[in-house]
Formats: structure tokens, sequence, C-alpha cells
């Protein structure tokens, strides 16, 4: 899904399965579908423009996804559109100070 106003694009998501394990996580799937990206430029923050990307790219089906434990302002955002999370972490030995969880709904 993109997202564009009048100047272009200002925001994407991509959505997919989540069968079988979580890849580079290490961990097994819990949902079928799962939100891989979601992204809008900071200054549409707040403007609703996520959030209908969100619905769009997802709508009422229940998934999983990953985000960084120290992005308070994603998993806000997810929270208040029902994820939680599952107690599945994941860090990269590569990026040691960045701890994923993953988050379900």
């Amino acid at each position: 899904m993109v997202t564009k106003r009048d100047r272009g694009i200002i925001g994407f998501s991509m959505v997919g399965s989540a069968s079988g394990s979580d890849g580079e996580h290490g961990v097994e799937s819990v949902c079928s579908l799962e939100l891989f990206t979601l992204y809008l430029r900071a200054e549409y923050h707040g403007s609703g423009a996520g959030q209908s990307l969100f619905d769009a790219a997802l709508g009422d089906q229940p998934a999983q996804l990953w985000v960084a434990r120290e992005n308070h302002r994603a998993g806000a955002f997810y929270a208040r559109n029902g994820f939680e999370p599952d107690g599945a972490e994941f860090v990269d030995p590569a990026h040691p100070d960045l701890v994923e969880v993953r988050l379900v709904q």
C-alpha cells in the first residue's frame, strides 16, 4: 500500500504471509498475516494518514509484527490498534543494542 499527497508518496506499508518460522527471528509465527513495514514521513505523524494506511493494509484481520522496543511512538500506535507483546524478542548480534519485540493482535 502507498499513501500519496499533493507532492508525492508520504508513506507505505507491506503485509504478507507469516506462515512458518519468523525467518531471522528464529521463532514460530503465531498469526498467518504479518505487517512487515509501516512507514510515514515524520511531518505527517498525527495526521491520520498512518491510521488510514494501517487500516487499508490489515483491515480487521489479526496479524503480528516486530517493532524496536525503544520505538515508543510506534508501540503506542500499535497498542491503540489492539496489538500486545507476546513475549518473543529478537536481538541481532550485529546490532546488540536494538531489541525487537513481537506484537500480536
